[in-house]
């Protein structure tokens, strides 16, 4: 093989393509289903704050479930959550950061009965300038984004905290 017609770098001859297609069916259905729902939302938060002002997207995030659940969400039940949403995010065409994760976390437990808690920090960067993420955890359990939320101090929060009475 000439120099001009050598494969791309990390190519081994078509294993990775077959273990990703090994990988793709040992998936369940709900396995499946919860990749589809993550990527339909993934898509919405995206459009969302792309073309929304905070304000209306901040309205959307704390927004609260139709009916909640008076239990905490179950540890595997926020794992295989996590693990749909960041698979996605890994794949999708568009933007898919910590905020649009945030958003599709949130509203996935929600639409399942929870109350979850979308965090909204900022931390001053080296050199100066801020740097924003977004986190979200839900009774009291880290959902997703919460590996370095303790670098970043809250601004804001959906729902908010209720006033004290």
């Amino acid at each position: 093989m000439t120099a001009d017609k050598a494969p791309p770098a990390g190519w081994t001859g078509g294993s990775r393509v077959k273990q990703g297609l090994a990988n793709a069916r040992a998936l369940t259905w709900r396995q499946w289903r919860l990749l589809a729902e993550a990527s339909l939302l993934l898509a919405a938060a995206a459009a969302a704050i792309a073309f929304l002002p905070f304000a209306r997207i901040g309205r959307l995030a704390g927004g609260r479930a139709r009916r909640t659940v008076a239990r905490t969400p179950e540890v595997g039940e926020l794992r295989e959550l996590r693990w749909a949403i960041e698979a996605m995010a890994r794949r999708v065409p568009f933007r898919s950061k910590c905020f649009e994760c945030g958003l599709t976390a949130q509203w996935m437990l929600r639409r399942r009965g929870f109350a979850p808690t979308l965090f909204y920090g900022a931390a001053m960067r080296e050199g100066g300038g801020l740097e924003a993420h977004v986190w979200v955890r839900a009774g009291g359990r880290d959902v997703i984004g919460c590996e370095n939320a303790a670098d970043f101090a809250a601004v804001a929060r959906f729902p908010p905290e209720p006033a004290n009475r």
